[in-house]
């Protein structure tokens, strides 16, 4: 039911405010300790991962939903055709 459908995507968008305010971005790497990214490390990782699988691509995404830390070419991965 759409109502229902609303109000998941609601609550869902509020979760991740919840989440972006508890768990800041990340200037230090904790990648080996937490297994979680930099902004910078995400980038690095991803243009590795597009250049050596050509499935995936980078995405620009939806402006008003992007994330100024990040490049705004570079919103999100994506792959295809797998």
């Amino acid at each position: 039911n759409s109502k229902h459908h609303h109000q998941r995507a609601i609550m869902t968008s509020y979760l991740k405010q919840a989440r972006e305010w508890a768990y800041p971005r990340l200037t230090i790497s904790a990648f080996l300790t937490r297994g979680v990214l930099t902004p910078e490390e995400f980038v690095l990782a991803g243009d590795e991962l597009v250049y050596k699988c050509p499935t995936w691509s980078w995405e620009a995404g939806d402006p008003s939903r992007a994330k100024n830390y990040l490049p705004p070419e570079k919103q999100y991965l994506v792959t295809r055709n797998v």
